[in-house]
């Protein structure tokens, strides 16, 4: 059973993630896959390649200065669905999805799941190389960005707004990014790079990120030795769905929460009684009026 050290996260407030010198950690267990169904005449041996790298610039490189057991190391994957190659350059949805083992218990639980269209340069054996002061390859520019947004979510998740110094790495690419690296990086766009950057590091609305420390790490982590207390602490952290929806209603982490919650939230309250299955059902319903089908398993499963 995979298990993280609950205690080294609350230690990271009291310690700086990054420095000069990196001391050699690699956080991310990222698994990649290449799709390439879309595609007549596929040279396997160059999406071999690009799987190749796209998983050795992910798990190899050193995001921080944080040293973490494999078994502190944080679950991630890519699939890169493949459209069109013109020479050397590609275009594919990329689908990137994250998660984070609840405490006390073999069960994971997601925290990102989230899909792009991308648009790369790429050849057969290239090394991908990051370079944070001269970001030039938006291949690269983009895995960099995904990574920091991965570990900054965990990070939430476990510490209140632990995740901040990643969201900050995270905003430079943006910045540097914008204007020489296409769509993805345009600013005052909702869903793109700039979107979530500026969602996770707006700091008049930290509303989303302290909702995932208090459904996660004050609701889930509880509920494995004091069910109803964990689930009483989920219903309260749902209100502040809300207030983030008021404050910002086209904010990608909202859509996220959404994407990576409804089925567990199905499962948390299939043992609560009728009234606080209604009042979370009612209160989704009101934030997510589209998903309010989906939304019903929350009264129904037994």
């Amino acid at each position: 059973m995979k298990q993280r050290n609950l205690i080294f996260f609350w230690a990271l407030a009291l310690i700086s993630v990054f420095g000069t010198d990196r001391l050699g950690a690699q956080e991310l267990n990222c698994k990649v896959q290449i799709n390439t169904e879309k595609i007549s005449g596929t040279d396997k041996a160059v999406y071999e390649s690009l799987r190749n790298s796209v998983q050795e610039f992910m798990n190899a490189q050193q995001w921080s200065n944080l040293q973490l057991k494999n078994s502190e190391k944080i679950d991630c994957s890519m699939l890169f669905i493949m459209k069109s190659r013109n020479g050397d350059s590609y275009t594919c949805d990329l689908q990137i999805q994250s998660s984070r083992p609840v405490y006390g218990s073999t069960y994971t639980t997601s925290l990102l799941n989230m899909r792009e269209e991308l648009t790369f340069d790429f050849q057969e054996n290239q090394t991908l190389i990051y370079n944070e002061t001269s970001i030039d390859n938006n291949l690269t520019a983009t895995l960099a960005f995904w990574s920091y947004v991965i570990l900054g979510m965990d990070f939430d998740s476990f510490s209140k707004l632990g995740g901040t110094p990643f969201f900050q790495k995270a905003q430079e690419i943006t910045a540097i990014a914008q204007g020489s690296l296409g769509d993805n990086w345009k600013a005052q766009e909702d869903k793109n790079h700039w979107g979530w950057i500026s969602a996770l590091t707006d700091e008049n609305q930290p509303t989303m990120r302290t909702l995932s420390y208090n459904y996660h790490r004050l609701g889930l982590d509880v509920m494995y030795e004091k069910v109803n207390e964990g689930r009483t602490q989920i219903t309260t952290a749902l209100a502040a769905l809300k207030v983030a929806k008021q404050a910002k209603p086209h904010s990608p982490l909202l859509s996220n929460f959404m994407d990576t919650k409804t089925d567990e939230l199905i499962n948390i309250y299939s043992k609560a009684d009728f009234q606080e299955k209604q009042t979370v059902f009612d209160l989704l319903s009101d934030v997510y009026p589209a998903s309010t089908d989906r939304l019903q398993g929350i009264k129904t499963k037994k």
